[in-house]
């Protein structure tokens, strides 16, 4: 229990320290809108259509799954997330009372390792949150939608772009086909049915090869 409290505390001091280091900049040289830095405190955005999709995802616990969990690869998180629907998010996209199942796909930044997390109701698949860590994989924070790009919310949840794979599966190596059999030679059977025999020349028979039953 006592190493569990200094796990909590040591993920709470790192959480405010990464706070205060303050946001990235978007392409027009502001500080990007759609980025939320590392806290504990989770705000809730506002309500209505403009509430972020990422609202009703819980970021900061799903960071330390990845940081002190050793969730690093998107197959891994993506796992911890629908093992128990409904645990880390509340996502209901097309309003079916079933939490939307997640995914995850791993995606490249400057700041050096990001996950996209994106919902997958019946009516398609969007993006929620990207969560941004350092090269050490400590939390830095996440934009609320894509990586740099536009916010995802209840009333414009962002689709995810056409041909992006949920996660990179390395599909297993296709089974190498056996090398065709030679042909068998006259009076050779396949299956080793008839063989073949040297005759000697000294045998009182023909010289030569001949075939046997």
């Amino acid at each position: 229990m006592h190493h569990l409290d200094r796990t909590l505390q040591c993920a709470a001091l790192s959480l405010v320290i990464l706070a205060a280091c303050g946001k990235p900049m978007d392409r027009s040289g502001h500080e990007d809108a759609t980025f939320t830095s590392a806290s504990m405190a989770g705000a809730p955005g506002p309500a209505g259509p403009d509430r972020p999709l990422a609202s009703d995802l819980a970021v900061e616990p799903v960071s330390m799954l990845v940081m002190f969990n050793r969730l690093k690869t998107p197959e891994a998180l993506q796992d911890a997330l629908n093992k128990k629907p409904g645990q880390f998010s509340h996502l209901d996209i097309d309003k079916d009372s079933t939490p939307d199942p997640l995914t995850v796909a791993a995606k490249e930044t400057p700041q050096g390792h990001a996950f996209e997390i994106r919902a997958r109701p019946n009516s398609g698949e969007f993006v929620v949150a990207t969560m941004v860590f350092d090269p050490e994989w400590s939390y830095l924070g996440h934009y609320n939608g894509a990586l740099g790009g536009a916010a995802s919310t209840f009333g414009r949840p962002l689709p995810v772009a056409p041909g992006s794979p949920p996660v990179t599966v390395i599909a297993p190596a296709a089974p190498v086909a056996a090398p065709a059999a030679a042909p068998a030679p006259a009076g050779v059977a396949a299956g080793g049915g008839v063989g073949v025999q040297a005759v000697p020349a000294a045998s009182g028979q023909p010289a030569g090869v001949a075939a046997t039953p």
